[in-house]
C-alpha cells in the first residue's frame, strides 16, 4: 500500500500538517531537528508523494502526453525516443499513445490525456486519404488551456507550433538523384493526401522532374498510407506503368516494394531502384542497403519538448516552429536503369 502523510505522522508523532509543511517544502517554522525527523521517517518508509493529487494542488503534474501514428515504424518510435530522454532530462514524465493512424483515437487520446491531467500534448497526427481530426482536437486543448506542439505532421491551417523537416526538399533531392542516375518513369507512392506532408513530398517530386524536363504522368504515381502493405500493392502498378525506379515516400512502404520486386524476380538496383524517406535503422541493414532521404527523428522529438516545455513555462512569444533540413543517404538501392547501362556498354 502506498505510505501516505497521515501514516509519517502517526509514526513520528507529529501533527499532519507538520508534516504535509516539510514534505511539500512550504515555509514553516519547524525546528531542524524535527524536520530531519520527518524526512527521515519518509525515507524510511519509501513515501512518495501522489502525484496526481500534487498536480491537483499545484495545477501542474510535470507529465505531457506524446500521441503518435504508428509506435512500429521505427521513425516515429525514434521519436518517441528522444522526446523520453529530453523529459526525463527536465525532470517530466511522458505518457505515450499510439493512434494506429486512426483519426478518431487522436480525440479518444486527448481525452484521456486531459482526464490525466498532462500539462501539454506533442502530436503525430493521425491521417488518412482525405481528412484528420486536428481541429478538433486543437478545440478540445484550446478549452482546457493545453499547449500543443506539433511534430513531423504539420497543420498549416491551424496556429500551432511545431518541429519538421522540410518535406518538399526531401522529395525533391531523392526524385533528382533518381533523374541524374538516368531514369525517366520514376514512380511514386505518397503518403495519404490528408497529410501536408505527404503533400509536400510529392510537390518535391514534381518540381525535380519539371526541372528536368520530364512530363508529369499521373500513373505514376500512387496514393499510399505509409505501411509496407501499400507499398507492395502499389508498386505492383506501377511496374506495369513502367516505373524503372519507385520513390516510396516512407522507408515502410520502400519495404513492401522489396517484396513485390523480390516476387517478380526483380532484381535491386539492376532491374528496379528504389529511394525511400526516412532512414530508420534497418534501413542500412536491408540485404541492399536502401537510399533514402534521412531526418533527425531522434533530435525532432527532443526538440519537441523543448519547445513544449517553453510554452508550458511562459516562453511562447521566444519560440518559433523548427523545420529540420533532410539528406540524402545514398546506397545500394538506386543505381541507372537497365537501359543506360546496356547503352554505355
Amino acid at each position: 500500500m502506498r505510505v501516505t502523510i497521515k501514516d509519517i505522522a502517526r509514526k513520528t508523532g507529529l501533527s499532519v500538517s507538520t508534516v504535509s509543511l516539510v514534505l511539500n517544502n512550504k515555509p514553516h517554522r519547524i525546528s531542524d531537528q524535527t524536520r530531519q525527523k520527518i524526512l527521515d521517517t519518509a525515507r524510511e518508509m519509501n513515501y512518495h508523494p501522489n502525484q496526481l493529487a500534487v498536480g491537483l494542488i499545484k495545477k501542474k503534474t510535470n507529465t505531457i502526453g506524446l500521441i503518435i501514428p504508428d509506435i512500429t515504424n521505427g521513425f516515429f518510435a525514434e521519436i518517441s525516443k528522444g522526446a523520453e530522454v529530453a523529459c526525463q532530462k527536465q525532470g517530466y514524465s511522458m505518457i505515450l499513445c499510439n493512434s494506429n493512424d486512426n483519426p478518431k483515437k487522436d480525440i479518444d487520446y486527448t481525452n484521456v490525456l486531459l482526464e490525466r491531467g498532462v500539462d501539454g500534448i506533442i502530436f503525430a497526427m493521425a491521417v488518412n486519404s482525405t481528412h484528420n481530426k486536428a481541429a478538433e482536437c486543437y478545440e478540445l486543448l484550446r478549452h482546457f488551456d493545453k499547449p500543443v506542439v506539433l511534430v513531423d505532421r504539420i497543420v498549416k491551417e491551424l496556429p500551432l507550433l511545431s518541429v519538421s523537416s522540410d518535406n518538399e526538399q526531401g522529395g525533391y533531392l531523392a526524385a533528382k538523384h533518381l533523374l541524374k542516375l538516368g531514369h525517366r518513369r520514376i514512380g511514386c507512392i505518397t503518403g495519404p493526401m490528408g497529410s501536408q506532408s505527404s503533400k509536400q513530398r510529392l510537390f518535391g517530386y514534381i518540381r525535380a522532374i519539371q526541372e528536368f524536363s520530364v512530363p508529369f504522368r499521373s500513373e505514376l504515381v500512387a496514393e499510399g498510407d505509409y505501411h509496407a502493405d501499400s507499398g507492395y500493392r502499389l508498386s505492383q502498378h506501377l511496374l506495369e506503368e513502367g516505373a524503372t525506379a519507385i520513390l516510396a515516400c516512407n522507408d515502410m512502404m520502400s519495404y513492401g516494394v522489396y517484396r513485390a520486386a523480390r516476387q517478380q524476380n526483380l532484381k535491386i538496383p539492376e532491374d528496379l531502384s528504389v529511394v525511400g524517406f526516412d532512414d530508420v535503422t534497418f534501413s542500412e541493414m536491408l540485404e541492399v542497403p536502401l537510399t533514402t532521404v534521412a531526418q533527425p527523428a531522434y533530435q525532432m522529438g527532443s526538440e519537441a519538448v523543448n519547445t513544449l516545455l517553453g510554452v508550458i513555462s511562459g516562453e511562447e512569444a521566444e519560440k518559433e516552429s523548427l523545420v529540420f533540413q533532410p539528406e540524402l543517404m545514398i546506397r545500394k538501392s538506386s543505381a541507372p536503369p537497365k537501359k543506360t547501362i546496356e547503352e554505355e556498354a
